[in-house]
């Protein structure tokens, strides 16, 4: 008898709607809390402050670049989330991040963020990764987490036709969808590539092919404690 695979984490990311649409306040919560699968949202702090976001929402703060070049614009951008969102424990890093700025984010509790890149691979981790997933733990509390490709090779992503990764049994996938809806109602801020990973992720939890969480959930899966047994854990990756 064959041995059964494990199942796949998956985490799905959204870009949150940036200003209020039609002069009122953006309800993409009301989007969020209807899903019937997590969606962490990433969300800019201006945008953060305009809706009202309860603690059952998944969210991710998004850090331009100017902020990330900046201890103190990254301090003051924290401060200003902390305030609306005090729960927050997840971010998006665009561009390079001094590792000093990295314990910043660690004191003001942020515990993992999505990037783009491993920007220097020359630098140690604190800490093992599971086998097979795309992070490290550069700075003792954050695990920086790599976004995964999404866009097929050949013809199809030649014409921008991206699409769900095939799902590594046991591995970790981060799907991250930039773009936000801009209709009147809470359901247009859908885009259709978020649409179809939705459907997509309900099916593969299902069948159990899939765990799909939130991001501020895989530091807790990265070390173990969530997920027995963890396929390629931090014993055997050591």
């Amino acid at each position: 008898m064959s041995r059964p695979q494990p199942p796949s984490t998956l985490v799905i990311c959204a870009a949150a709607p940036r200003q209020p649409l039609n002069g009122r306040a953006a309800d993409w919560p009301a989007t969020a809390r209807s899903l019937p699968v997590p969606v962490t949202w990433l969300v800019g702090v201006d945008a953060l402050a305009a809706a009202d976001v309860g603690p059952e929402v998944e969210l991710a703060l998004d850090v331009p670049p100017a902020a990330c070049g900046s201890r103190q614009r990254l301090r003051d951008l924290l401060a200003r989330a902390r305030d609306v969102a005090p729960t927050i424990a997840a971010v998006v890093l665009r561009g390079p991040t001094p590792v000093e700025h990295r314990g910043l984010l660690v004191e003001w509790g942020i515990s993992v963020a999505i990037v783009d890149e491993f920007a220097d691979e020359s630098r140690g981790c604190r800490r093992p990764a599971p086998r097979g997933w795309a992070c490290r733990n550069v700075v003792w509390g954050l695990w920086e987490v790599l976004v995964s490709p999404a866009r097929p090779g050949g013809l199809a992503g030649w014409l921008g036709f991206s699409g769900p990764p095939r799902l590594r049994p046991g591995g970790l996938h981060v799907l991250r969808s930039n773009a936000g809806g801009t209709g009147s109602s809470s359901a247009s801020y859908l885009t259709p590539r978020l649409q179809r990973w939705v459907g997509w992720a309900a099916q593969r939890r299902e069948r159990g092919a899939a765990d799909v969480v939130g991001l501020s959930a895989l530091p807790t899966l990265i070390c173990g404690a969530g997920r027995q047994p963890m396929a390629g854990s931090v014993l055997r990756a050591a």
